[in-house]
C-alpha cells in the first residue's frame, strides 16, 4: 500500500463532502438536522475508512514478507472494530518490528509539530476527535459536528495515517535499498 492507495480510500470521503454540500448546502431551509445526521453519518465513514487504511497497511506489510505471515495477518485483523486509537498504532507498529515503530514515533513527532508550528491544528487530536464523534454518533445519536467541521477535521486527522503507512514502506526489504 502506498500514499496513493491511501488516497483512493480518502477520495471516497472527498466525494461525499462534496455530494453532501451540493445536495444539502448548508443554507437550504430546514436542512439542519438532517445536516447534522448527514455529519454523523460521514464521521462513521471517516473511522471506518481510517479502519480499512490500517489494517491493509498491516496485512500489505506482512505479505510483503512471506505469504503465510499475510494470510495469518489478513485473518487477526479481518475486524478490527475500531482500535485505530493512536495508541493502538504504536502497539501495532512495535508488534510488527520495533525499528517501524521507532519510524513511526518519528516520523509522527516530526509531522505533528511541523504541522502543529505551520497550522495551529494538532494531528492527533484531530485523528482523535473523528474517532470521537464517530462513537457519539453511533453509540449515543448525538449530533456534536457539522460536515464542514468535520471535513476541516479529517484533512488534518489523515496526517497520522499518512505517517502510520510510511513506517511500514520505508522499512519494507524491497524498498529499504531504495531510500
Amino acid at each position: 500500500m502506498a500514499r496513493a492507495d491511501l488516497d483512493v480510500h480518502f477520495g471516497r470521503i472527498d466525494s461525499m463532502i462534496s455530494e453532501i454540500t451540493k445536495f444539502v448546502p448548508s443554507d437550504a431551509i430546514g436542512a439542519g438536522e438532517f445536516r447534522a445526521d448527514l455529519a454523523g453519518l460521514l464521521v462513521v465513514t471517516m473511522a471506518a475508512t481510517y479502519e480499512s487504511c490500517v489494517k491493509e497497511t498491516l496485512v500489505n506489510y506482512a505479505h510483503r514478507h512471506h505469504v503465510a505471515f499475510g494470510n495469518y495477518a489478513a485473518n487477526n485483523y479481518a475486524k478490527l472494530n475500531s482500535r485505530v486509537s493512536p495508541k493502538d498504532l504504536f502497539g501495532y507498529t512495535k508488534m510488527f518490528d520495533n525499528a517501524v515503530n521507532v519510524r513511526f514515533k518519528d516520523v509522527f513527532k516530526k509531522r505533528k509539530t511541523d504541522i502543529l508550528n505551520r497550522t495551529g491544528r494538532d494531528i492527533e487530536k484531530s485523528y482523535e476527535q473523528i474517532l470521537s464523534w464517530r462513537h457519539d454518533f453511533a453509540h449515543a445519536g448525538l449530533r456534536n459536528t457539522t460536515v464542514e467541521e468535520a471535513a476541516t477535521t479529517h484533512k488534518f486527522a489523515k496526517r497520522v495515517l499518512y505517517c502510520f503507512e510510511e513506517a511500514f514502506i520505508y522499512f519494507d526489504p524491497e524498498h529499504a535499498a531504495l531510500n
